[in-house]
């Protein structure tokens, strides 16, 4: 199943600089570890069609850098800041993949659909280096697994030190949940009929098609509504919030804020990863190339999952341990079953957000790639 964006991926071709409307600031100054808080600067590494590399550094810590992989699924990856703050407290450096608010961006930009995404960030980790260790959440998971296998089906050596995947949806029919039945019980050509609008006239992305905020924030006020019904995590985190900075960054703030996602992406997504699994069965191909995992053999993988989460439940990450044929460094905890239930409630950071334990730093000690 070869995934084509246009006639091959836009990162080359010339555009202009995005609208700052397109993303959300992460306003981190400073990194509290132990008594001592450290100055935290700010700088975007790359700038891609699609996406800027967005690093935070800082002194007070020598362990290898970070990369985390925002979902792409209609939040603003502003969402996992607590998550980049849990990382810097560990690592000198946390870079991000910033992406864009669809809206925001011209067509003069292209298209933009999963291949995409997986070359930028094979893009993002050649810049960082193989020196390196990446965290995916969510969605993020699948478009990181595919990168890395890519970069190390190239050369092994380009690939990075470990691999740490949150919650994502490698195969959703290992455990199907509500969300899977409920888009597998509907045709692409439903989607794309029902939920795909044109972006309007005075917004720089008038003419896209994309999946919109508003048809996304219905489904997140029903899924908020459901949540607060049953008294979940979710529930609790807002009406209790933990967080790195409740005051400026509420847990409602992080949740709620949504961006429109390309009609391209959003309808691959559903195609590829929920109607039809292609990374786990080895028939995705990304601008020609594919994506054998079997090919991720020196970096060290660990698997993350929440035991009531009704998004990516259970079995749906854990699967890709399975897929991938082996790694040199054998890691102590390849999966990690976590408390929780809920994917809101900021993943990797089990059991609550005030008492981080980022499970990127557990990967790298188990292995010994520190």
């Amino acid at each position: 199943m070869e995934l084509m964006s246009g006639k091959g991926s836009t990162e080359g071709a010339a555009f202009e600089p995005l609208s700052p409307a397109a993303r959300r600031p992460f306003s981190i100054k400073s990194v509290r570890i132990g008594e001592t808080a450290y100055p935290v600067s700010e700088r975007e590494l790359i700038t891609l069609p699609w996406g800027t590399l967005t690093a935070f550094s800082h002194a007070g810590a020598l362990h290898r850098p970070v990369l985390v992989v925002a979902p792409l699924s209609g939040g603003f990856p502003f969402l996992v800041r607590d998550l980049v703050i849990g990382l810097l407290r560990h690592a000198h450096q946390v870079a991000i993949t910033d992406w864009p608010d669809a809206r925001f961006v011209s067509l003069a930009h292209g298209r933009f659909g999963v291949s995409d995404s997986i070359s930028h960030v094979v893009s993002m980790i050649r810049t960082l280096g193989p020196d390196l260790h990446v965290v995916a959440v969510s969605q993020g998971a699948v478009t990181a697994l595919a990168a890395v296998a890519l970069l190390a089906a190239e050369d092994r050596d380009l690939a990075p030190r470990s691999l740490v995947l949150l919650g994502g949806p490698i195969d959703p029919l290992a455990n199907p949940t509500r969300l899977v039945n409920f888009v597998r019980a509907r045709s692409l050509s439903w989607f794309e009929s029902n939920v795909i609008e044109v972006v309007p006239a005075g917004y720089p992305g008038q003419g896209r098609r994309v999946f919109p905020r508003s048809n996304q924030f219905r489904m997140f006020q029903a899924y908020a509504w459901r949540s607060f019904n049953e008294r979940s995590e979710f529930f609790w985190k807002s009406m209790y919030d933990d967080g790195e900075d409740p005051v400026r960054f509420p847990f409602s703030l992080l949740s709620s804020s949504l961006m429109d996602v390309t009609a391209e992406f959003f309808l691959e997504n559903i195609e590829h990863v929920f109607l039809k699994p292609a990374l786990p069965i080895g028939t995705l191909a990304v601008h020609g190339n594919r994506v054998n995992l079997d090919a991720i053999t020196r970096t060290a993988l660990m698997t993350v999952e929440a035991e009531n989460d009704d998004i990516a439940a259970p079995g749906q990450t854990r699967i890709a341990q399975a897929r991938v044929c082996c790694t040199d460094r054998v890691v102590g905890v390849r999966r990690w079953l976590a408390w929780g239930d809920d994917p809101f409630c900021d993943p990797g950071f089990p059991p609550c957000r005030s008492r981080p334990r980022p499970l990127a730093v557990t990967a790298s000690q188990s292995s010994g790639a520190e």
